[in-house]
């Protein structure tokens, strides 16, 4: 019983004395606790990809607000149209109902 307890300490001993043992630890730790660890890159990868995905809504959003607003200057039925809409604009012999 002591033979093979002291043959799994050498063993243990001879792999902690390894230099590509120590040298692959020291890497890991390398990775895992430097300033630009995997975590914090997968985090910044994140959070670039979200703000292309915020990017590419508000141009879209702007081309079509472009759109709308040289329907609105050209147009003057068009005009009309987007103020009763969003304003909720009458003429003088109108009468509106709201229906929610």
């Amino acid at each position: 019983m002591k033979k093979s307890s002291f043959l799994i300490k050498d063993k243990i001993l001879h792999l902690l004395i390894n230099r590509y043992f120590l040298i692959g630890v020291g890497f890991v730790l390398l990775i895992l606790l430097s300033q630009n660890n995997i975590i914090y890159s997968y985090r910044l990868h994140k959070q670039l990809r979200d703000l292309k995905e915020t990017k590419q809504m508000y141009q879209d959003q702007i081309k079509q607000d472009s759109i709308n607003i040289l329907k609105l200057r050209n147009d003057p039925h068009e005009a009309e149209r987007y103020g009763r809409e969003k304003y909720m604009m009458k003429k003088d012999n109108e009468d509106i109902f709201i229906i929610r």
